[in-house]
């Protein structure tokens, strides 16, 4: 759709920040006109960089002047309003979602997992999550109806780009962790 607003996902951010980004992904992301970052990608990358201080100091830093680079661009960030913390607060309390609350569940120093984070952002501002880990968003659809869910390594939308906003899943009993 030619006037979509993608919400990326932070592996598209992370992808640019490469020596050798995905070439198909970098020529996607130069031919969009509008692309969002949530807050919850944003913080995802801020981690990854503090943990990388900790081996490379000086990658590091190369990674911040990166980020703060990719910042001043004309990107949208929509807000984590009080109806994206409800909607998450439902994606967080879904049984059978848990095990996206971790990034990595069975790692000895497990960080927060942001795929709830950014899914109740693209529910709540209808905005096709791009990514290329589309497995989590998948499951995500399977209880929460997403905007669509969209690969732009391989041109695919994995969830079908949606443009009703309501949905009966939504509105349905949540089974509580």
């Amino acid at each position: 759709m030619a006037d979509d607003i993608f919400l990326l996902d932070t592996n598209i951010i992370s992808n640019a920040s490469k020596q050798k980004p995905h070439p198909v992904i970098a020529s996607w992301l130069a031919a969009q006109t509008r692309l969002a970052i949530p807050f919850a990608a944003i913080l995802e990358v801020e981690t990854g960089i503090i943990e990388k201080q900790k081996s490379d100091p000086i990658k590091a830093e190369q990674l911040w002047e990166w980020l703060d680079a990719v910042l001043d661009t004309e990107f949208e960030y929509p807000l984590p309003t009080p109806q994206v913390a409800r909607v998450l607060a439902k994606l967080i309390c879904c049984r059978p979602l848990t095990h996206l609350w971790f990034a990595n569940p069975n790692a000895d120093r497990r960080k927060p997992g942001q795929d709830l984070f950014i899914a109740a952002i693209a529910i709540v501002y209808d905005m096709p999550v791009a990514t290329l880990n589309v497995r989590d968003f998948e499951q995500i659809d399977d209880y929460f109806r997403l905007p669509g869910v969209y690969n732009p390594a391989f041109d695919v939308w994995a969830v079908p780009r949606r443009t009703d906003r309501t949905s009966a899943r939504e509105n349905a009993a949540i089974m509580v962790a």
